[in-house]
């Protein structure tokens, strides 16, 4: 892999897959909106586009850009239906410039059923919906344009640029100030996973031909959600008290096999490299500066 283009380049994931790629020597391309204000996030060496028709010939077309994966605009279906329409555009512009297109999902893509049946509102379920059809209509395009096509799915990345609306931004925050942070019953098994390992399975993926439609990037050690803020709360050295139970149950419980990455390791040979505890401490410097 010489050449690689990456929507949404200045986000949380987005940038760290930049600092990965420029560590392999790759040439990137980000394809920013003229508008992005995080465009000084960029370091060096980084080609900016702002159009399709900027771009040039690349190996990997990475699409990570989602409007509002999380905060209040998860709860807009125009919003939301509106990023399928891009991750579509962003496959026929990956398959003009004769590039592999990979692009990230959410493992709560799994809830689509429920999300569908349901009969009263969830704030998540636009999101999910939105999700798993910009998943299955741009796999089928891809189909009908006959290009390489790689699908990825996470469920918490953690590290520095983290969102303040992120749970574990919210809790570590809360822990460092003393504030006890409020959650509900915590019971679900989960998978936080350092950002950097996001990133390096994203380049690992881009760097070895196909062998699968989708691979799910995560920590190879998922976890009760509990154990995780009990385990936070050791890393950072604070008593602050865990608010257990004291928010509603979300009703979504997600399954072991959704976090298995021996497919990923199998076919790239990824191995996690940042741990659970590094990337607490990230978090921790992140928040203080913010």
């Amino acid at each position: 892999m010489k050449h690689a283009i990456i929507t949404g380049a200045t986000g949380f994931v987005g940038i760290h897959l930049v600092t990965e790629l420029l560590a392999h020597e790759v040439e990137v391309t980000a394809l920013c909106r003229r508008e992005s204000p995080n465009l000084n996030r960029l370091p060096a060496g980084v080609r900016i586009a702002y159009d399709i028709d900027e771009l040039s010939r690349a190996d990997v077309f990475y699409h990570l850009a989602w409007e509002q994966a999380s905060g209040p605009g998860r709860t807009d279906a125009i919003l939301q239906s509106k990023n399928v329409e891009l991750t579509l555009n962003a496959l026929n512009a990956a398959h003009a410039l004769d590039a592999k297109f990979v692009a990230l999902g959410t493992v709560y893509e799994r809830f689509f059923e429920k999300a569908r049946k349901s009969t009263r509102f969830s704030g998540s379920n636009f999101y999910i919906l939105a999700k798993d059809f910009a998943h299955t209509m741009s796999g089928q395009l891809a189909y009908k344009l006959d290009i390489d096509f790689v699908w990825c799915q996470i469920c918490h990345p953690i590290g520095r640029y983290i969102k303040p609306e992120q749970l574990m931004a919210y809790t570590v925050s809360n822990l460092l100030n003393g504030n006890p942070p409020s959650f509900g019953p915590a019971t679900t098994l989960y998978d936080i996973v350092a950002v950097e390992n996001v990133a390096l399975g994203l380049y690992l993926i881009g760097k070895h031909a196909a062998c699968r439609r989708e691979y799910y990037i995560g920590s190879g050690l998922p976890m009760i959600l509990q154990d995780y803020f009990e385990k936070t709360r050791r890393v950072l050295g604070v008593d602050t008290q865990l608010l257990i139970g004291q928010r509603p149950n979300d009703g979504l419980y997600l399954q072991e096999n959704w976090f298995d990455i021996t497919p990923l390791t199998e076919d790239t040979g990824y191995t996690p490299v940042v741990s659970f505890e590094q990337a607490v401490r990230n978090v921790a410097k992140w928040v203080k500066k913010e």
